[in-house]
């Protein structure tokens, strides 16, 4: 079961940002991923290298998604459609199956869902997916639930990335957000997360949020390793513990 993509930020920045996101898929795809997270953040400034880090994916045939650092609504309530525009267009260059970005200032009496439905029926083959972020807004299980009902009952085509971490950051309950926001998610970012608000490699042994998080979707849901990587040659380990841990559950389902 190939079920686990690896985003480039698991990996040391600077590692990353000198060599390019490229040099990594090679690594990635031997490691036994399914996909792989290329990063709006860790590329360069000025000329974006997405024909090259493309021909390298489409070698190794992994499943991309595309993670930009963008919210969907503006401070003042309004779709951020020029840099979602530019953000699924650079998604396209890419070959990204899926384009992740944040909540951002959602309010339900103040945001047209309809403006977003009108944006996405423009984009061919690409599926958006929504992320609860570390910020107090974008990371609100409220906030988060009534954009997502409001997107149901309007029927725009768009997906939730449940961070299993972030919600620590923004101070919510893990389990209130699985309660209320799991008919939505097809993707689960996984970390672990300190008390002292430090991410941190899974662990299989022990009691962690994040186990019980999957535990609670269908064993093939796509998830990522979203937590520091150290050193990158282990990511064949963590992918295997995440493959093991999901045939465990299919054989005990059968």
């Amino acid at each position: 079961m190939k079920n686990v993509i690896v985003p480039l930020n698991a990996f040391d920045s600077i590692d990353v940002t000198t060599n390019g996101q490229a040099s990594f898929v090679k690594l990635i795809a031997e490691s036994g991923a399914y996909g792989i997270e290329i990063r709006r953040e860790l590329l360069p400034a000025v000329v974006l290298p997405l024909g090259k880090i493309k021909r390298e994916i489409d070698r190794y045939g992994l499943f991309t998604v595309y993670s930009a650092p963008i919210e969907c609504w503006k401070e003042d309530y309004q779709l951020n459609e020029d840099q979602l525009s530019y953000i699924f267009q650079e998604a396209v260059i890419l070959g990204a199956k899926w384009v992740k970005v944040s909540l951002g200032h959602f309010q339900q009496d103040k945001s047209n869902i309809a403006e977003l439905g009108r944006f996405l029926a423009k984009q061919k083959d690409l599926q958006l997916l929504v992320e609860n972020d570390q910020t107090p807004h974008g990371g609100n299980v409220q906030q988060l639930q009534a954009f997502f009902e409001s997107v149901v009952d309007q029927n725009v085509p768009v997906k939730m990335t449940f961070d299993t971490g972030n919600w620590y950051y923004s101070n919510q309950d893990v389990e209130d957000a699985l309660q209320k926001l799991a008919p939505y998610v097809s993707y689960l970012h996984l970390k672990q997360v300190t008390e002292t608000l430090e991410t941190v490699p899974l662990e299989r042994e022990g009691e962690h949020s994040w186990k019980q998080v999957i535990s609670s979707f269908p064993a093939d849901i796509v998830k990522a390793l979203e937590f520091p990587i150290v050193p990158k040659e282990k990511t064949k380990d963590y992918i295997q513990m995440i493959i093991d841990m999901s045939r465990e559950r299919e054989a005990l389902v059968k």
